[in-house]
């Protein structure tokens, strides 16, 4: 370059002009090149999504390894995720380009086109085979809504009741079916002098009471729409839900000091400590009390489906979970689909399923591994098979976060004892009508 330098300033003149004004134009176009290269080399999304997420860390820098793909995980608590995804969406912004879409907002963001129907991409990438191998329980109470597929399955949670063992083998106690049975089991075990207590549930307003609770009416026999599409009329006033809260708020004698104020982690860290005999929980907290390094109570767990109104009635599981949709206003779609297929592909589902224990593939549960360290995932494969998954315990359609707020007020005041069950259940009942009614469905009662 100085030999260059130190030529051409010999040269005088218009051909000296016009050399010197040749070579800048080129070294701009060759700039401009090398910027135009740099950016199709530097390939990145955006992914935001809840604390559970926080797992796929440690494999994420495989995927950019296999891909060029750099990705800005964004873990965020709960209501942020939620207030984040619904901002992007409505300004248009796609400051993230996939979002971790939780089971209840699928009806939501399908009916406003927030994300990207995937068909078409699943259609020309994924081989009938491979589709196969995803839990068809999950994938379509994650996933799809109309007709159409919405999102990709990420983690299949399943509410079961965990409980101890050890405790229960001591004490001569079965394990329990009915909800009778749990009274009788949680009093029993209920040892205040030794920090000992028989059960908890959250009890916290809005979202942590209203599903602990709906997951309890639904694993009783109880369903909380009649039967939607024809028939969308709430039964929260009905003589079965009046007696499912009774034994809910009933639990509160039997657990620990300020459960009164419990969100769902503070369950799963008072079962991890060894202070709770039962904790009827998603999967995905299951799998925290079966952890060594972090629970005391590793190998001590049992589970079984939630307890019933009668023993008769047949168990069901109620589900949730979260899935992973495309921002519909994204120019990064072929990116973000490639993350979404490696995120839900049978190999890191498996690798995710010894960290989790909610893989979304038959394929993850049947790895021995998964089985010895999870045992309850037979449980899950089975239901799976039967059909005994119930994903609308927390109805999928729009309306559903409406729901919540209105049923959560007045459990948590019935909790607080400001109100008898009977007059939460039934003035969450008239707020949940004029919801639905709102919204346009059917209501036959």
């Amino acid at each position: 370059m100085n030999n260059f330098r130190s030529t051409s300033s010999h040269r005088s003149g218009a051909g000296h002009k016009a050399r010197r004004g040749f070579l800048v134009a080129l070294a701009g176009v060759a700039a401009a090149a090398g910027m135009s290269g740099a950016m199709a080399q530097e390939r990145s999304i955006v992914v935001t999504a809840v604390s559970s997420f926080k797992l796929i860390e440690t494999l994420v820098p495989d995927f950019v390894r296999e891909t060029g793909i750099k990705v800005d995980l964004q873990v965020l608590p709960y209501p942020q995720v939620r207030q984040r995804s619904i901002a992007d969406f409505v300004s248009g912004t796609a400051n993230s380009d996939v979002y971790a879409q939780d089971i209840i907002w699928l009806g939501e963001w399908a009916k406003n086109g927030y994300v990207r129907p995937l068909d078409d991409l699943i259609a020309r990438d994924i081989k009938p085979a491979d589709a196969a191998d995803f839990l068809p329980g999950a994938f379509n109470a994650l996933s799809k809504w109309e007709g159409k597929t919405w999102s990709m399955p990420f983690g299949a949670y399943y509410f079961l009741n965990f409980y101890r063992k050890d405790l229960f083998d001591q004490a001569g106690l079965k394990v329990p079916v009915t909800l009778a049975d749990v009274d009788a089991a949680a009093e029993k075990l209920t040892d205040k002098a030794k920090n000992q207590y028989g059960i908890s549930m959250p009890y916290q307003r809005g979202g942590p009471i209203t599903s602990w609770f709906l997951s309890t009416y639904t694993g009783a026999g109880g369903r909380l729409l009649k039967n939607p599409p024809t028939d969308f009329t709430p039964t929260l006033d009905s003589p079965e839900a009046v007696a499912v809260l009774k034994h809910y708020l009933g639990w509160l004698k039997f657990a620990p000091n300020g459960a009164i104020g419990h969100h769902w982690n503070d369950q799963t860290v008072a079962m991890q400590s060894g202070r709770l005999a039962m904790a009827p929980s998603f999967s995905i907290n299951g799998t925290e009390f079966a952890k060594p390094e972090v629970s005391v109570i590793a190998g001590k767990v049992g589970y079984t489906t939630m307890p019933r109104l009668t023993a008769a009635t047949p168990p069901v599981i109620p589900f949730g979970g979260w899935a992973l949709g495309i921002n519909a206003k994204t120019r990064k779609v072929e990116d973000s689909w490639t993350f979404i297929k490696w995120l839900t592909s049978a190999k890191v589902q498996t690798s995710l399923a010894m960290l989790n224990g909610t893989p979304v593939r038959y394929s993850a549960l049947q790895d021995p591994a998964v089985q010895k360290l999870y045992p309850w995932v037979a449980e899950i494969m089975a239901a799976e098979r039967a059909g005994r998954v119930f994903p609308d315990y927390r109805p999928r359609y729009p309306f559903y976060p409406q729901i919540e707020e209105a049923l959560g007020l007045e459990l948590n005041n019935a909790a607080l004892g400001k109100i008898s069950a009977e007059e939460a259940l039934k003035l969450a009942n008239d707020k949940v009508r004029k919801i639905i009614a709102d919204a346009g469905h059917p209501m036959l009662k």
